[in-house]
């Protein structure tokens, strides 16, 4: 808990930026390695519960459904999550008690509440297509990897009070940023993207797939043995750290596609060649949507 608090101390108070960085094209960007999907969730339906592929509470929250230590007024309801519109719309209500009810989506380590267990683990990459929520306080969105106490990597945590920042957090082998973009805001889609690497993590930012641009890197990685359950939550803030809400509508996010990619594994022949990779585990080209 005390790392945690000095971590978000000094991201709440940084100075220096990480600016949105030259065109891609210049020799030091790179291009997402691609895989094969191990999950592609564009939530149609809504697979919640135990047996199902999502579980909506997480041990991650000390009580479950509730972490009244994190800086953060939520009270996880899996009534807060829909899908009515043909994708995922997590909605933060407040309560007479000052609290607020959200949505929270894992794929493990659910307190029981279901999840297919399917794991993060190093050489992924981690996709999301979000759209933030349309508020200047309080609503702070994330996407997170979490198992056993620990694990934690912030694919992206935003924070309404900063509409045009988005924090990277490696609380594995440490390292953080917060990276401003302009095309960053309440209100707007954007796919953010992260590859976990064994010695550096590598986040991407971009209006579609196909023009996803190096933004950061950590330079520390996760270790070649890393393995942890996606998170993807609404939290509220309590204003330790940013502005808590200044009034009581409710505050929602939506998601429309989230995917795991696996790079495949290069084999050798019997002949000691290498063959290319299986139909499996070659590159699988995403539908591209682009930014609304």
């Amino acid at each position: 808990m005390l790392t945690r608090l000095v971590l978000a101390a000094a991201i709440s108070v940084a100075a220096v930026l990480t600016p949105a960085l030259p065109p891609a094209g210049a020799e030091s960007l790179s291009a997402p390695t691609r895989g094969r999907p191990i999950l592609l969730e564009r939530f149609s339906t809504l697979d919640v519960g135990p047996g199902r592929a999502w579980g909506w509470q997480s041990a991650s929250y000390a009580n479950c459904t509730d972490n009244p230590d994190s800086w953060k007024h939520d009270r996880l309801t899996r009534s807060s999550l829909s899908t009515a519109p043909g994708h995922l719309v997590v909605t933060a209500t407040h309560r007479d008690d000052g609290d607020w009810d959200t949505g929270l989506l894992t794929t493990g380590d659910s307190c029981d509440s279901g999840g297919s267990g399917v794991q993060v683990r190093t050489g992924d990459l981690v996709l999301v297509h979000i759209r933030l929520p349309a508020a200047d306080t309080g609503a702070w969105p994330c996407l997170w990897t979490w198992r056993d106490g620990r694990n934690e990597v912030d694919i992206f945590e935003w924070y309404a009070d900063r509409p045009d920042q988005i924090e990277f957090v490696n609380h594995v082998r440490s390292g953080s940023t917060v990276y401003a973009d302009p095309n960053i805001g309440a209100d707007r889609w954007v796919y953010l993207a992260t590859q976990l690497g064994a010695d550096n993590n590598t986040w991407y930012v971009g209006p579609s797939i196909d023009t996803l641009t190096e933004v950061w890197s950590d330079h520390t990685g996760v270790g070649p043995d890393f393995a942890a359950y996606l998170i993807l939550n609404l939290s509220i803030s309590d204003g330790s750290f940013h502005q808590p809400p200044v009034g009581t509508d409710p505050v929602s996010m939506e998601i429309d596609l989230l995917t795991v990619e696996r790079p495949g594994r290069r084999q050798r022949s019997s002949g000691g060649g290498v063959l290319p990779p299986s139909t499996a585990s070659s590159r699988t080209r995403l539908p591209q949507t682009t930014i609304r």
